[in-house]
């Protein structure tokens, strides 16, 4: 599976990019605010994107974890 990489992209856009990207694996919330670690965690508790993903806690920056979670969706 694929998702949109956040390359030129806001954390908003990107999240809500990401919430078409993954629809057929569950339903997702939206990101509300900027709190993107606790929004990223929800795809950690999904079982059906795999037990590879990135912890969002382990990175500062949204985009290096966001790349990092595209990788290991590829």
């Amino acid at each position: 599976m694929n998702i949109t990489l956040p390359t030129g992209m806001n954390l908003a856009d990107w999240s809500n990019q990401v919430i078409l990207d993954l629809d057929p694996y569950g339903a997702f919330g939206r990101l509300q605010g900027d709190d993107w670690q606790d929004w990223g965690v929800q795809l950690l508790n999904n079982m059906t994107l795999g037990n590879a993903l990135p912890n969002p806690y382990q990175f500062t920056e949204w985009t290096d974890w966001a790349e990092r979670l595209c990788q290991s969706l590829a």
